[in-house]
């Protein structure tokens, strides 16, 4: 069977980090990237072995044959991409959100679908243990039904000011929440009916950058019940890890705590105490990596050679963006909207 020749959107972190794992899988092929900074795109070409670089992903569709498109843009970026590759009749995994506009969300999935290609949102927290362990134990009722959850996924200043560029075109909610309204959404398997949000612009704006510190935002679900989600990223950066995460399940006969905060590993030196992360991507003494990453990516790696649908579904990833958008939507209107 020949390799799956894939190519890579957006020369940034995650770019980076799907590169590299497809490029350890021995059924693929990298076989292109493409990136606005064309400098950055041949960087990474480089560094992965890829042969060919582009400025553009048209330009990477029309000159390079491929059977696979990661698009690992920023999150409002997804959407033309995505597009783009399925337009070309290529399979397509997204960085997560899916899109940013429920029109965006619903256009990828209405392509996908006409052209017949495996299409997939990349929540690689599915593949953490702990919280997969969580929905298995919660799967069918087996501890009750859902009544409350409350996820609280918080970052240091240093990921709005300095890890990424772009933090004015995004929000905490988008970069952060995404993950935790996925899992809560996929652990109670409820349809979301109404939001509440609230928003604090202080410190970023201070600084220059023009988007919320912090965004609280409550759910309620069909059957009545409410998850809470809070997203911030002004922690200092003497916090002792980049993200401090913590989910929250209540069902009417359990309770699953889950905290990330700490990976299992704390590190005390003269200089700093530190939570230090490994659970989605960690390199190994011979540079083999594991991780919930590598687990995602080769999921998704077996949909596309089997035809089957990836476990996280386009219609789950949509309702990700219709609580996203709901929760935009609050924050300007001051008050609950519809999802």
């Amino acid at each position: 069977m020949p390799p799956l020749r894939i190519g890579i959107v957006g020369a940034g972190i995650m770019g980076d980090m799907h590169g590299r794992v497809f490029a350890q899988q021995p059924d693929c092929q990298l076989a292109a990237v493409c990136d606005p900074v064309l400098e950055k795109a041949q960087a990474l070409a480089g560094k992965l072995g890829a042969p060919a670089a582009f400025a553009g992903c048209e330009a990477m569709l029309a000159a390079t044959h491929l059977d696979l498109v990661s698009i690992c843009t920023p999150d409002f970026a997804h959407a033309a991409p995505a597009m783009a590759a399925i337009g070309a009749g290529k399979h397509v995994l997204v960085e997560k959100p899916l899109a940013v506009t429920v029109a965006d969300a619903e256009a990828i999935i209405a392509a996908a679908r006409t052209k017949g290609v495996v299409a997939m949102a990349q929540f690689s927290h599915r593949w953490i243990p702990a919280y997969r362990q969580a929905h298995d134990l919660l799967a069918g009722g087996k501890l009750g039904e859902p009544l409350l959850a409350c996820a609280r996924k918080n970052d240091r200043i240093f990921v709005p000011t300095e890890m990424i560029s772009w933090a004015n075109r995004t929000t905490p909610a988008w970069f952060l929440s995404s993950h935790d309204i996925d899992l809560v959404c996929w652990c109670f398997d409820l349809e979301p009916i109404e939001v509440y949000a609230s928003a604090v612009r202080k410190v970023l704006v201070a600084r220059g950058i023009d988007t919320p510190d912090a965004i609280h935002a409550q759910v309620r679900f069909a059957g009545g019940a409410v998850a809470t989600f809070e997203a911030c990223w002004t922690y200092p950066d003497t916090f002792p890890t980049m993200t401090d995460s913590f989910l929250e399940l209540i069902t009417t006969g359990s309770v699953i705590h889950l905290d990330r905060k700490r990976e299992q590993v704390e590190v005390s030196t003269p200089r700093s105490f530190e939570y230090p992360r490994n659970l989605l991507l960690y390199a190994y003494e011979d540079g083999d990596l594991g991780g919930a990453v590598v687990q995602s990516l080769r999921h998704f790696i077996r949909c596309v050679r089997t035809g089957s649908q990836p476990s996280v579904t386009l219609e789950s990833s949509l309702r990700v963006t219709r609580i996203l958008d709901a929760i935009q939507r609050s924050i300007g209107s001051g008050g609950p909207v519809k999802v």
